[in-house]
């Protein structure tokens, strides 16, 4: 390309007008040929005989973000009487957060996602090291999130070769492993999981329920850790680890157990007691968890009881040859230290009536799974009755009450439901209700947000969308709920268009979900005027993008 075909392209160019708005940016074309000129003309060369040379790229610079627009500040004059022209600084307004230190960690708790964090932390070192603290306090790795099998292993080679992330980790919740990985993959894998174990000297968590992915090495280090207060883990135990390590661990105080094999029932009492032996005392939190099972029984939970005498929570579920003696007999060594109790009420259980329990005055959290009797098909009768629901004592402290009628649906009457409410003693307290499987009209619904006049939370189960849209108490006294979810049937249920009604309606709703679909409620202003010279609000559902489990999955229970 010679100087005149240059020159004519340069012509061409400059003739190119872009008319499409003050946003675009120049191409800046004028300087990049004049790049290309300068460098010819430091370079004569005869370009038929020589190939063609391209003159050098300039280096890439760093990519620079919008900022808002500079304050203007001025000097102040200086010495009496002398006076002297003022100069002009550029001052952005974000450098105000950075002499104000104590205003970023403000800044950052409004930043959840993790993607989130690993941005910011890039903005300086203060920031990094604030942020990066707060996206290794608690991670996690779940079956039904996308990839969580790369996640997992990118996580622990990252943990593995940085020992200063492991001792940020407080919490980690492990409830996926690849256990198809074979040979030096898993030994890689394990050697990687167990080193960065070893080196989280604060964790305070520890939640691993893969069944099977727990080897003898992992576990030792895992009851070595001096800061451990909550573990809740997988119950199968046999030639995997070796369970009465659980009792040498100097900080547990919730043990949580899932699905317990035989090998670690032999060992369960033995546990206990020596928990309770150390200084700190025993548990304050005991979990057993089967999908049915005749492991644990009224004999185990006697023998055990006198070592929990300062348990605060006490879930069994599945345990199907516990009664109300082995129950009972745990809440009376307990006293008045209970707080939460979780129990699967089945029919030949006696945990229907709790009439006769010991008394707990600080019990703040119930749930029951109820069973109704099997009922003859040409007797079948879909509603339940009043006798058919737990009998109840006094609670003066509770606050949160969850029923799920197990495997089955059945129509809750509002007569029924009242006669139930009369064993509350104090309804005002109540802040959270579940009715899982018990079916409720309209009338039931305003019922409860009439009598529990702090209720934030509420799960429930209808034949119909219309029992909650067409409720006018729902309007009146729902004001306060923040959380509502509401199941029905597929076909006759709410979708997520009748879900944005309710969350219009309800000015404090921050979550609103049914089945296994769950909405975050975000509301903005709109430029439009509503009669009352107000702004009218705009209501969306977004789908769930918190990193915690909603409610209705931390109350649920089949």
């Amino acid at each position: 390309m010679d100087e005149a075909t240059l020159h004519d392209l340069d012509a061409e160019l400059r003739a190119i007008r872009l008319d499409d708005g003050p946003r675009l940016q120049p191409l800046r074309l004028d300087k990049m040929f004049l790049r290309a000129r300068q460098w010819h003309a430091a370079n004569p060369r005869s370009y038929a005989s020589e190939p063609l040379y391209r003159p050098p790229t300039p280096p890439k610079s760093a990519p620079i973000y919008p900022l808002p627009k500079p304050l203007l500040s001025q000097s102040k004059p200086e010495g009496k009487g002398k006076e002297r022209e003022g100069k002009e600084e550029d001052v952005s307004p974000l450098s105000a957060l950075f002499d104000h230190p104590e205003l970023i960690p403000l800044v950052l708790d409004s930043f959840d996602q993790p993607r989130d964090l690993a941005r910011i932390s890039r903005v300086s070192k203060e920031w990094n090291r604030i942020a990066r603290k707060k996206l290794y306090k608690h991670i996690w790795v779940r079956p039904w999130e996308d990839g969580c099998h790369f996640k997992l292993v990118l996580l622990f080679d990252t943990l593995h070769n940085h020992p200063a992330l492991c001792r940020m980790v407080k919490r980690l919740d492990v409830r996926f492993f690849p256990l198809a990985a074979r040979g030096e993959e898993r030994s890689e894998m394990d050697d990687q999981v167990q080193k960065a174990m070893g080196e989280m000297d604060n964790l305070e968590s520890l939640v691993w329920t893969r069944d099977r992915s727990i080897n003898p090495s992992l576990f030792e280090r895992i009851a070595d850790l001096s800061h451990l207060r909550s573990l809740e883990i997988s119950g199968h135990s046999y030639r995997y680890y070796d369970p009465s390590l659980l009792g040498t661990m100097p900080a547990l105080e919730d043990l949580r157990i899932m699905m317990p094999d035989p090998n670690l029932k032999s060992k369960l009492v033995d546990v206990i007691k020596a928990l309770s032996a150390r200084p700190i005392g025993g548990l304050r939190g005991l979990g057993i968890i089967c999908q049915s099972s005749s492991l644990i029984d009224d004999a185990i939970l006697k023998t055990i009881a006198s070592d929990l005498n300062k348990l605060k929570r006490l879930t069994l579920w599945g345990c199907t040859r516990v009664t109300t003696d082995g129950v009972f007999s745990i809440l009376q060594a307990a006293g008045n230290e209970v707080e939460e109790l979780s129990l699967d009420a089945l029919t030949h259980s006696g945990l229907m009536d709790l009439s006769d329990s010991p008394s707990l005055p600080r019990l703040r959290t119930l749930s029951l799974s109820i069973t109704v009797p099997h009922r003859d098909h040409k007797e079948m009768n879909h509603t339940i009755s009043f006798f058919e629901l737990p009998i109840l004592p006094s609670f003066p402290s509770l606050e949160s009450l969850h029923f799920t009628l197990s495997a089955s649906q059945l129509f809750l009457p509002l007569a029924a439901y009242q006669q139930f409410h009369e064993q509350i003693q104090h309804p005002e307290k109540i802040r959270k209700l579940s009715l899982i499987n018990l079916v409720i009209a309209t009338d039931t619904l305003e019922f409860i947000l009439e009598e529990y006049k702090s209720l934030e939370e509420l799960y429930i189960s209808v034949n119909s969308k219309t029992t909650i849209l067409d409720s006018q108490g729902l309007i009146e006294n729902g004001q306060k709920l923040e959380i509502l979810h509401v199941n029905g049937p597929e076909r006759w249920g709410p979708n997520s268009d009748d879900l944005k009604v309710i969350a219009g309606r309800l000015k404090g709703l921050q979550q609103v979900g049914s089945g296994n679909r769950v909405y975050e409620v975000h509301r903005t202003l709109t430029e439009e005027i509503d009669g009352n010279g107000n702004f009218v609000e705009d209501t969306q559902l977004c789908r769930w993008s918190k990193s915690w489990i909603p409610g209705y999955f931390q109350v649920w229970r089949a």
